[in-house]
């Protein structure tokens, strides 16, 4: 056959998309919508089914109040199918638009088919989207040329929008049937949408096999629900049974209920195979069952119709035009009427308007499976010379048809795989670059391939097939260039977990040969997967950090370039913390418009200390991330934000960082750092004296940490304890538990972040009188700290100094740690206010100390600090003043979520604008300020800003 191998390889400015397109719009009539049909569909199948379809009546009788995401599941002909369509049916009736989409096992190749077959009626409306959102969507359908890679969550984004829009018009009831057939690309973007319908009047409603993860039956948690569906019970399975084959004998009667088990499906077409399905024994599975008596059909097909049901099950799209074309290239000549008539007299498949469906999947997996190797690939390479106008579909399907190598085939998938990550389908372009990989003549060559698509995986957040595809690629010889990109993939899911040692030497051996190769960019990419590996405790070996020390000082890049900064703070944050600091300082000075370099110098100012780089370097990266959609990367910087600011007591901007941070992590699956921002919530939840939400949260992280084996949150872990403990007022835990972080035997113990916890240590050792042997932990980590200017090293090293200071010593410590907290911590200066206004107060300088305490205690007040606030009011007390307690600023009243969206909406945003920054639909973001407003006490948009800039300016006066 004539390849598309050639074609496979066109410009991005080819006439390509315009035919995609035309294969969308031609695959789904315009009106016609999808049919949700089986042979199960009927009015006697929903018996036994009125619990959950009254669940479902109520969810859509409850909008436009509130959207729900209702996920049902169960086996194969439990009934799923059966349920969505009654739903789909009422739903008019209840005044609700419905749309509907279904999975197809051959349609997974097929970036966003069923996301197409969803959103299709309402995409005229797509040119009213932000111009980058509708090109996005357009271009994941083939219908427009995209220049640069489209990222899954701005498609998304788009189609929550097209939802929105058309459920404010009349709510919406969305329905997607067998959704573990669709694409993986419609079901990223279906999960993404289905997390944001609070606001929504759309019911989402999705049909699989399997359950979702950590869903129990009938949970409800911000709008989402589980509807496992159970076997039909006995007196239902036999009432179905005497409506649908009257005429069973008894004895066959009994054997068929023995048989299905409580399953619709098979009460209904066990009778019709009476001859092979009713002696198969017990212990066969029901599924297989199932399929051995849908098999049984094709005996009573002639050779002819067999090729067309073989097409059907095939082909990766529901048109009977292309089963048509395809059946008369196998039988060498045009189809009859009788062949078709055959093909439906099967009671497989139905075929109406030009469209061909089976009546059940399992129907389509039988026609499959009953057939022989060379039948399955003849047809694949008939169905490849059919599609040869629309290359990637074609182009799958000659792939699919080989079994032996083929270079033309594996160039021309790799060519789709492309193709597919710039129309923002990064799972399908895994996929097609495994097989690219199987089909490739040259080791070499294919190995390339299979670290290409473990590199893939590893951006989607699959751990698991990254180690299985690097399984793989390490038996095959690479390139240089490649052989270190495989080092530095292999050490990517190993941060802080147990033996990463191994894998940090074999990074400094493959950069230190970079460097000899002259690729200092690459050596460099290396350095930092190996210095990161290091901060996170994978190796303390001396002799290993000294040869990275020195592969690092051997690297030459642009003085322009971050990523040899990012290796100091992560190799030698306290040694070349001038060098880090000064970098930063210029860096500030003219930001760069990169935000993945942003990103790194915002990491390496957290990692040195400098948090007051670290908070506008997160924002300057956070915006161009936001821009870009770029998810995984912007959930690692909310974080660095939310820790950042957590030390300098900008405690508003550590809740939205932190709930925002773990919002994309889930979605994007980045375990580690979702853990962090738990961790980061669970911080602010101590200081706020919320003790058994912060013990929540930790135990959370630690389930997380035990089930992954990854330590690198152990040192944060104790952070929580230790201030949960000074957030109980217990002194004497919270000296043990930051005892641990300074440790250098504990397992806790981490360099730098050991500095950062040495305030919070020595303001335990005061409260139970341990301050001598404080005093020597202080003086070591001081004299590792030796040579860095990082804010909070040194913050946290004054305000150390001062807390354990000898009385004739104090003045001197105290006038120090507030030269340090001068400027940038409301935290620390509140903390040094109640530490130097109480020591005064113990010295009879009452009137000074007074002013401090009052300060003082304000400023928890207004932190929502309530443990610090408390004890600031006894020092107060104590002088004989009058304590004059202040509610929390006004940010503390509200959700961080609705923080973040107050604050953009007084800095003149409009809501589609916040909309698109948050990842939120704009109805969602107008439903959240109607109802912040009543908890600022303001009645308009136009009054937030001076209301916010109010409670800020409270801040700033509170140590007047």
């Amino acid at each position: 056959m004539s390849t598309p191998a050639t074609a496979g390889r066109q410009s991005p400015t080819s006439s390509a998309a315009p035919r995609r397109a035309a294969t969308y719009a031609g695959r789904v009539a315009a009106e016609r919508g999808v049919p949700l049909v089986h042979v199960a569909d009927t009015p006697t199948h929903f018996l036994g089914r009125d619990r959950e379809l009254s669940l479902v009546r109520r969810v859509c009788d409850a909008l436009p109040e509130a959207g729900t995401f209702l996920h049902v599941s169960g086996p194969p002909g439990i009934g799923k199918t059966a349920l969505l369509r009654r739903c789909a049916e009422e739903a008019p009736e209840r005044g609700l638009r419905v749309l509907r989409g279904v999975g197809s096992r051959a349609e997974q190749a097929l970036p966003f088919a069923i996301l197409h077959q969803l959103l299709r009626p309402l995409l005229p409306a797509a040119e009213h989207l932000p111009a980058a959102q509708r090109d996005a969507l357009l271009a994941a359908f083939g219908m427009v040329e995209t220049v640069r890679p489209a990222e899954p969550a701005r498609i998304g984004l788009a189609a929550l929008e097209l939802l929105s829009e058309s459920a404010a018009r009349r709510p919406v009831l969305a329905v997607v049937d067998d959704l573990q057939w669709a694409d993986p690309s419609s079901r990223e973007v279906i999960d993404f949408v289905s997390r944001r319908l609070a606001a929504e009047p759309v019911v989402l409603m999705v049909s699989t096999r399997e359950a979702p993860p950590h869903s129990p039956s009938g949970d409800v948690e911000r709008g989402r629900v589980h509807l496992p569906l159970a076997p039909l019970d006995r007196a239902d399975a036999g009432e179905l049974l005497t409506r649908h084959a009257p005429a069973l004998s008894a004895d066959d009667r009994l054997r068929v209920l023995g048989l299905a088990q409580g399953n619709p499906l098979a009460l209904l077409e066990l009778p019709a195979s009476a001859r092979s399905a009713l002696p198969v024994t017990g212990a066969v599975p029901l599924t297989e069952r199932l399929l051995h008596a849908f098999a049984d059909r094709l005996a009573d097909c002639s050779p002819r119709s067999r090729v067309i049901l073989l097409v059907a099950a095939i082909q990766d799209s529901d048109r009977w035009d292309e089963t048509e074309r395809g059946a008369e290239l196998l039988l060498g000549g045009p189809l009859r009427a009788a062949d078709r008539r055959d093909a439906v007299g099967s009671g497989l498949l139905d075929i109406a308007e030009d469209t061909v469906r089976f009546r059940h999947p399992l129907m389509r997996s039988a026609v499959v499976h009953s057939s022989t190797s060379e039948a399955v690939a003849a047809t694949h390479r008939a169905l490849a010379k059919v599609l040869a106008r629309d290359i990637d579909r074609s182009t799958w399907h000659w792939a699919a048809a080989l079994d032996r190598p083929d270079a033309a085939a594996a160039d021309a998938l790799e060519a789709t795989a492309d193709r597919a990550l710039s129309r923002g389908a990064p799972a399908l372009a895994q996929t097609f670059l495994e097989r690219s990989a199987q089909l490739t003549p040259q080791d070499a060559a294919g190995g390339h391939r299979l670290l290409r698509a473990a590199e893939v995986a590893f951006e989607l957040g699959r751990p698991d097939t990254v180690r299985a595809l690097l399984e793989q690629v390490r038996t095959r010889p690479l390139p240089m260039e490649d052989t270190g990109r495989l080092v530095a993939l292999e050490a990517a899911f190993d941060d802080g977990v147990p033996g990463g040692e191994r894998l940090v030497h074999q990074l400094e051996q493959a950069a230190a040969e970079a460097v000899r190769a002259r690729d200092d960019s690459l050596a460099v990419s290396l350095l930092i997967r190996a210095a990161r590996a290091c901060y996170w405790g994978a190796t303390r070996d001396a002799a290993l950090l000294g040869r990275l020390r020195c592969v690092a000082d051997e690297v030459s890049l642009s003085p322009g370039d971050a990523r040899p900064v990012l290796v100091d703070a992560f190799l030698s944050p306290f040694a070349r913390g001038a060098t880090i600091v000064d970098h930063l300082n210029r860096w500030t000075d003219r930001p760069g418009s990169d935000p993945a370099l942003t990103g790194l110098l915002a990491m390496a100012s957290f990692v040195s200390g400098s948090f007051e780089h670290t908070v506008p370097l997160t924002q300057a990266a956070e915006a161009g991330l936001r821009r870009q959609g770029r998810l995984a990367a912007l959930t690692q910087v909310l974080v660095l934000r939310t820790f950042a600011a957590l030390y300098l007591g900008q405690w508003d901007l550590t809740a939205t960082g932190a709930d925002e941070a773990l919002r994309f992590a889930q979605e994007t699956g980045q375990t580690t750092w979702a853990a962090c921002a738990r961790l980061g919530l669970a911080n602010l939840a101590a200081v706020h004296g919320r003790h058994r939400l912060a013990m929540r949260l930790l135990g959370q992280v630690q389930e997380a940490a035990v089930i992954s084996g990854n330590v690198s949150v152990a040192n944060g872990m104790q952070l929580t304890r230790g201030l949960a403990a000074l957030g109980q007022e217990d002194q004497g835990m919270a000296y043990e538990e930051f005892s641990r972080m300074l440790d250098p035997t504990d397992p806790a113990y981490q360099s730098p972040q050991c500095a950062w916890a040495l305030d919070y240590f020595a303001e335990a050792a005061h409260g139970v009188g341990r301050q001598a042997e404080a005093r020597a932990v202080v003086r070591q980590v001081e004299k590792l700290a030796q040579g860095t200017p990082a804010g909070g090293v040194q913050r946290a090293l004054a305000l150390a100094h001062a807390l354990l200071a000898e009385a004739d010593e104090a003045p001197a410590r105290f006038a120090e740690a507030r030269l340090r907290c001068a400027s940038g911590s409301p935290w620390y200066r509140a903390r040094l206010d109640l530490a130097e206004g109480a020591w005064l107060r113990r010295h009879y300088r009452i009137a000074e100390g007074r002013k401090l305490l009052r300060a003082a205690q304000r400023a928890f007040d207004l932190l929502d600090a309530p443990s610090w606030a408390a004890r600031a009011a006894r020092e107060l007390a104590a002088t004989g003043q009058t304590v004059d307690r202040r509610r929390p600023g006004l940010w503390a009243a509200l959700s961080p979520q609705e923080l973040e969206i107050a604050r953009l909406a007084g800095q003149g945003l409009s809501n589609r604008e916040i909309g698109e920054r948050l990842y939120l639909s704009h109805r969602t973001v107008g439903s959240h300020l109607y109802r912040l407003f009543p908890k600022l006490g303001i009645q308009s948009r136009g009054q937030l800003a001076a209301v916010l800039a109010s409670s800020e300016e409270e801040h700033q006066d509170r140590a007047d």
